[in-house]
């Protein structure tokens, strides 16, 4: 068994496979040969190829045929809506993905008995553009809101000098909270892609822990801070907010319960999900799509390509020779979100005024969301399951996860006294969803569009258009491409 550490992005899901306990990460994934049974569970969860066996795994049997209407590349939850609006849609529809389990970074990996997210906090709730996917494709799942659970804000703040508010009005000064207020609702009318979040609000409001705040908010909806993230953007991401309001919620059981719908809704359609399935690349004939080779060598063919697998892997699958040079060289220009995640487990709550805890002034740390106060059953029986997350500012993943365990500690006093576990994920490099970051240039409509510039061939995911905190902008790129295919199944 070898780790390949030019290969690993960190994003930790081998060590969250690992039933033994034998992987470790400081932002690179280890292995401890002493206690490596060679299971080889690692292996087919790794995004990059950056754990290989002597002795190759065995291939699983094939669960997939010659022929489809569309074919989809990626189990992400873009790929998994595409695909379940599709096949309700009438259409024959096969995913492939090639790691061992579906959904992308919205889904759980279960680890020492907490459901451990694969990159993403929460969907936002019902009235989130995942949420309102969900709704108007008629998946149904259930919440636990705010509302649900008796709190009064989505955030509180807690800066590293110890000054604690229990809400961004609160911190405030009456005449700076209606001017930032104000700001907010007038900005929706102004466009705003080239002024970044800082010179915008600071025009309207003078205030410097308000810009250490708003630079936490935006640094945790997008891992960018507030100097490089566009104010359209933020505009956008405190609408957002505004909107789903006490309706802020989890899905019970984690984001996973999101993914087990959409699956359960392809395959009542007649659409297949092949796990453990490697596509090697994409086939033209005339200069479009027809369909997919797989790594084992089959073809398999169709009327649509849709790719939802990161655009640099786009551009290895289809070939960059068969690509025009203007929209590559848009494709090289793309900035990378680099942003990583430390899972906490914990055996009392670090904190209970509400789910997020937003950490102005910290060296690293963004902001805090411990799952558990909404949603208990992902973790163990009287235990707590905390999400810290944090951009990232250089390449030594190490001194970085350092530097956020000493933000956290200085944020939590006791914080050693009271940890179960620890995961860092880093999700670095090639890993997909860490192409197109949140800044200017690569906001909103400047986003890539889903039709590729070959024929037949499409693009969804975190690369393509929308705006929103994070991967709750994915909907609406797979909206576009679905009015494309003018399709009916969104009510």
């Amino acid at each position: 068994m070898k780790v390949h550490k030019e290969k690993c992005t960190g994003c930790g899901y081998c060590l969250l496979t690992c039933p033994v306990g034998a992987i470790e990460s400081d932002g690179w994934a280890s292995i401890r040969e002493e206690k490596c049974t060679l299971c080889g569970l690692c292996v087919p969860v790794c995004p990059n190829d950056a754990i290989s066996l002597d002795v190759p795994l065995k291939e699983p049997e094939r669960q997939y045929g010659t022929q489809y209407d569309v074919v989809i590349i990626g189990s992400g939850i873009g790929g998994l809506m595409t695909a379940a609006a599709l096949a309700k849609d009438g259409r024959r529809v096969v995913v492939f993905e090639k790691l061992s389990f579906i959904g992308g970074r919205y889904t759980e990996i279960d680890h020492a008995g907490y459901a451990v997210t694969t990159g993403a906090w929460t969907s936002m709730g019902p009235k989130s553009h995942i949420g309102e996917f969900l709704s108007d494709l008629g998946v149904e799942v259930e919440y636990a809101s705010l509302r649900d659970e008796g709190y009064d804000q989505q955030f509180s703040i807690r800066f590293q000098d110890g000054r604690e508010f229990p809400s961004l009005q609160a911190m405030l000064p009456r005449e700076d909270w209606r001017a930032y207020v104000r700001a907010i609702v007038r900005g929706r009318k102004m466009e705003l892609d080239e002024a970044s979040t800082r010179d915008y609000i600071e025009e309207q409001v003078v205030n410097d822990d308000l810009m250490a705040a708003v630079n936490t908010i935006a640094a945790t909806a997008s891992a960018v801070g507030a100097d490089n993230f566009p104010a359209s953007e933020y505009i956008v991401v405190s609408r957002d907010s505004a909107k789903a309001g006490l309706d802020f919620a989890c899905t019970v059981g984690g984001v996973r319960t999101l993914i087990e719908a959409l699956a359960e809704m392809i395959v009542a359609h007649g659409g297949q999900i092949s796990t453990r399935t490697e596509v090697s690349r994409v086939l033209l004939e005339r200069g479009s799509a027809t369909g997919i080779e797989l790594r084992n060598g089959d073809q398999v063919k169709a009327d649509t390509v849709i790719h939802n697998g990161g655009i640099g892997r786009f551009v290895q699958l289809v070939g960059p020779e068969n690509l025009p040079a203007d929209y590559l060289a848009r494709v090289e220009k793309l900035v990378p979100a680099e942003c990583a995640a430390i899972i906490l487990g914990t055996t009392e709550p670090l904190f209970t005024e509400a789910p997020i805890l937003m950490t102005p002034g910290t060296d690293r740390v963004a902001g805090v969301f411990e799952s558990t106060l909404l949603d208990p059953s992902i973790a163990p029986r009287g235990k707590h399951m905390v999400d810290v997350f944090l951009p990232l500012y250089s390449e030594d993943r190490a001194r970085e996860l350092e530097l956020a365990m000493g933000d956290l500690r200085a944020l939590f006093p006791n914080l050693d006294d009271i940890l179960d576990m620890v995961v860092p994920m880093f999700f670095t490099g090639a890993w997909p969803g860490s192409e197109s970051r949140q800044t200017f240039g690569q906001v909103g409509h400047q986003r890539l569009d889903p039709r590729s510039p070959i024929p037949d061939l499409y693009l969804v995911g975190m690369d393509v258009i929308g705006s929103g905190a994070a991967g709750d902008l994915i909907p609406v790129g797979v909206r576009r491409l679905l009015e494309y295919f003018q399709c009916d199944a969104l009510g």
